[in-house]
């Protein structure tokens, strides 16, 4: 049980979770199972629908944990220079790459495929994971010579991975690539960058979605720390409603969602969530489509680029890495 005497909140150790996460009845207690390592079973005709079998779930996490670790490990390496030349030069420093737990992918074949078979996980979960993929001779790695960004859940769990390519002379592959859809990873239901960004988005009622993980990065570098980005996908129905668990549906009319240019967003979905400026009005309409407006956006993100607190020498950044 917990009691807040100053503003006399209480409850028991699930609506606690709910309240600091921001997560619904179901999922808090999930986390919790997790955590204390309790496995959980489901009834049919439940609310929630599962699409893992039960104990799956954790071990499809620990595999992501285990990756996410071997591709932070993996940036340090001789064969990672061209990617942290990418980040810097891009203004990213070491301490920045690893507060989003920036990684790289080895160009080998499968190289986070034996280590997670020297962890103990199968071949059966590595493909389920969507970490490597089954070919004629045998399970192979997903991500090979790319920068990755692990893709978290609101709860900071790491669910997928979202990579770049470095070599751009190679246009056989796709310059992005994220983790197919898994038992885990929905990317309709997910936003980068929501568990660094889900206190303040909850605190100033407000949210900026912007286009891609470095955008994100950059936006939390100069101090915009409630930008959030989809993963691959346009901002739809099931996105606001994650965020309105964040807003909490405030009456605040100055709340909303702040879409840059570039953002995309699905304009089939209708949510009483807005886009706002500030200083501008917003739309009020409870149906209210979200949109974007441009030019105020445009010469907002321009003076937030222009700050001295991004404006940083790529080769003194370079210098500052010690790998």
């Amino acid at each position: 049980m917990f009691h807040c005497f100053g503003c006399g909140e209480s409850g028991d150790v699930i609506s606690f979770v709910q309240k600091i996460d921001h997560l619904p009845f179901t999922e808090a207690v999930e986390m919790l199972a997790a955590k204390a390592g309790i496995t959980l079973h489901y009834e049919e005709g439940g609310a929630r629908v599962r699409t893992e079998e039960p104990g799956k779930r954790q071990r499809l996490l620990d595999a992501h944990r285990v990756a996410e670790e071997f591709y932070q490990q993996q940036l340090a390496s001789p064969e990672a220079h061209k990617g942290r030349t990418f980040l810097a030069e891009r203004g990213f420093t070491q301490a920045m790459c690893a507060h989003f737990g920036v990684g790289y992918a080895p160009a080998s074949w499968d190289s986070l495929t034996r280590h997670l078979r020297s962890k103990g996980f199968t071949d059966q979960e590595i493909q389920i994971s969507g970490l490597g993929s089954q070919g004629n001779r045998g399970v192979y790695d997903r991500f090979r010579g790319r920068l990755v960004w692990p893709i978290r859940d609101i709860t900071g769990a790491t669910v997928g991975f979202g990579a770049r390519r470095l070599d751009d002379s190679d246009k056989e592959s796709p310059k992005y690539l994220n983790t197919p859809e898994t038992p885990i990873y929905k990317k309709s239901q997910l936003l980068y960058g929501l568990d660094l960004a889900k206190k303040t988005i909850a605190t100033e009622h407000k949210v900026v979605i912007v286009e891609g993980y470095t955008d994100v990065m950059a936006a939390h570098v100069a101090g915009v720390t409630n930008a959030v980005a989809t993963c691959g996908t346009a901002f739809g129905s099931e996105h606001v409603k994650i965020i309105r668990r964040l807003l909490g549906d405030h009456a605040d009319p100055a709340a909303g969602v702040l879409c840059p240019r570039g953002a995309r967003t699905d304009r089939r979905s209708s949510s009483p969530l807005t886009a706002t400026v500030p200083g501008r009005r917003p739309r009020c309409a409870p149906t209210a489509r979200i949109r974007t407006s441009r030019p105020r956006l445009s010469w907002r993100w321009r003076r937030v680029a222009r700050t001295p607190a991004t404006c940083v020498c790529p080769r003194a950044i370079r210098r500052s890495w010690t790998w």
